[in-house]
Parts: structure tokens; sequence; C-alpha cells
């Protein structure tokens, strides 16, 4: 027996523990044991009950990191004790997005991560960095590779680009410390002085505080010049002003809709007379997360985490989500 926490209707109340029977491994998979998990926004909206299409009962969460305990027939290139971190998107294994490899997101169309084991496709997972804990691990498997795929797989950041980041989330702060790594510029936006002041001590270069600049992409221009890649999560109120501070044949990874769903005030003028790629990013393939694990591994990079939580206070964490009371990622223990 096996324990898992399930969503048996919208909302975080109706969430409970309960024992299964889980099912070795089949051909071709790996069973984890999952130790570590972390929230992200969507996380934040499945266990709100704001998705309509969710089938109950469901165990969320997309971010996952443990041990493999045990491997199906065929499996090659892991074994049992190995660690590893989940896909979220775990049909999505290689090359560019497809309707069907972005079928399953664990957590929202399938059972996810708040769980005790989880068995999947061996393409479905990838050797978590060796010097971060499960906890750690698992706030890469969104927000992390988010920004990675963003940054390097389509927009070939190299060292002389300068990069924009919006605010203190977890895709934000990945993308300032991969950039950083890259030997990129980093310029960073918040409402908050002593959160801007921490974007400083991870290597912001430009600081700017867009409640007190509300023409804010005119002072990115002032301090920075135009830039190479700009990581908009805001949406409808940030993307016009993205675009209007993106350096010609600059890049926008549409990523967040925190200031809504609703349309953006473009100018056709940048995006056309700039050469300007407008580009919606939604995490990434089972080889780039391993590349990103490496390259996590390689430069050491140490993921920014606010508060650690057991996963059974999935309630307490969303309510923390929902006030704002955090700097980078929520993690849970898995347990």
């Amino acid at each position: 027996m096996a324990f898992r926490y399930q969503m048996t209707a919208s909302g975080v109340a109706n969430i409970a523990r309960t024992e299964v029977d889980v099912p070795p491994p089949a051909a071709g998979q790996v069973q984890v044991r999952l130790r570590g998990s972390s929230l992200n926004f969507h996380d934040y909206v499945t266990l709100s009950g704001l998705i309509p299409w969710i089938e109950y009962p469901r165990v969320p969460l997309s971010d996952g990191a443990g041990e493999i305990v045990a491997v199906g027939a065929g499996v090659t290139g892991y074994r049992p004790g190995d660690r590893v971190v989940t896909l979220f998107y775990p049909l999505w294994h290689a090359g560019r997005p497809t309707a069907e490899g972005k079928r399953l997101i664990l957590g929202e169309t399938t059972d996810g991560c708040a769980q005790e084991l989880l068995n999947l496709d061996v393409r479905s997972v990838a050797r978590a960095p060796a010097h971060l804990d499960d906890a750690a691990a698992a706030t890469l498997v969104c927000a992390g590779h988010t920004a990675w795929y963003a940054l390097v797989e389509e927009f070939g950041i190299a060292a002389g680009d300068t990069v924009l980041v919006q605010g203190s989330g977890g895709v934000s702060l990945f993308a300032l410390q991969f950039a950083r790594a890259l030997g990129a510029t980093v310029v960073a936006t918040s409402s908050s002085d002593a959160k801007l002041e921490r974007l400083r001590e991870l290597g912001a270069e430009h600081l700017i505080n867009y409640a007190a600049n509300p023409d804010w992409e005119q002072a990115v221009l002032e301090a920075a010049g135009p830039v190479d890649a700009v990581i908009d999560v805001g949406g409808e109120a940030t993307l016009g002003k993205s675009t209007a501070c993106a350096a010609t044949d600059g890049c926008i990874a549409v990523i967040g809709v925190l200031s809504g769903f609703g349309a953006a005030p473009v100018s056709i003028f940048d995006v056309m007379q700039k050469n300007l790629t407008v580009k919606g990013i939604t995490v990434g393939c089972g080889e780039s997360l391993a590349r990103m694990c490496d390259f996590v591994e390689m430069h050491g990079i140490e993921p920014v985490i606010s508060h650690r939580l057991p996963v059974a206070d999935m309630a307490g964490a969303a309510a923390l989500m929902e006030s704002g009371g955090h700097f980078g990622k929520i993690a849970f223990n898995v347990e």
C-alpha cells in the first residue's frame, strides 16, 4: 500500500489522504518513490478548482522528485536508487511541442506528484542534480524548466545579451539565475524595493520599481537599453510594455497571465519594425529537462525557496501564494 493525497472535488477543502495499491512498473516504465514537490501558479489554479475539465478524484501537483525503486522490462540507463525529477508533460519526450505531446499534465489531466509512488515512462524522468535535495530538485520541473526552455532552447541567450525578468516568482528567479550563469546581463522589475534588493543579491544589475515607475518600459530603456529577451509573466498588462523595451530581433516569452487572460495592447509597429519574436512558452520536453538538470548541476545553481511545507498542507501553501507572502518557490516534502 502507498499513500496519496487526492482531490475528491474542486477546492483545497476536498483533499484527502488515502492508501492505494500501486502495481509494479510496466515495460518501459520506472517506479519513483516521490519525496519532493512544489507549488506553481498552475497548481494553485488547479487546487482552487478553477480548471473546469479536471476529472475527480485527482492527485494534484505537477512537480516531483525522488528515488527510483523499481524498473520495468526493457529499461536501460536507470536503476533502483537513482534520483530523478518528473516531466511536466509526461508524453512530450523530445522535439517540438504537439497537441498529443501536451495532452497529459501531471496533477491536472493525469494524477500528479502528491503521492508516494508513481509509475512513469522512463522517458518522462531526468536525473536530478546531485547537489539538490528532493524538494529543491522538484522546483525545477515546471518553473525552472519553463525559464530554461525559453532562454536556452528557444532563444539561445548567450554572454553579452540582456534579459528582462518581471517580479520575483519562480520562473523569473530561475530565468535570472540561468541568464547570469550564461553571462547575460539581467534587468529585474518588482513593486517592492525590498524584493528588488534581493534580486540584486541574486545578480540582477538593473532594478526597476514598476509601482514607482508606471512607464517602467522607459525606465528599462534608460537603465539598460533595449533588451534581447523578456520573460513576460504579467500578460495582459505587461506584454505591450515588453515589446516596447525589446531590442531589434529580440524575443519575448509569454509565460504568465498574472494580470489577466484578456487582450493586451501591443504595438504591431514594434513587433514588425523590430522583427520581434513573441512566443508562448509552456515548459518543455524530456530531453530539454535533462539538459537543464545537467546545467544546474554543472553551475551549482540553488533554487530560491521561500517556504518548505509538508505536502499535507497544500491548503496553507495555496493561501500563502494567494497572499503573495513568498519570494521564490514554495516547496513540499512528500510524506
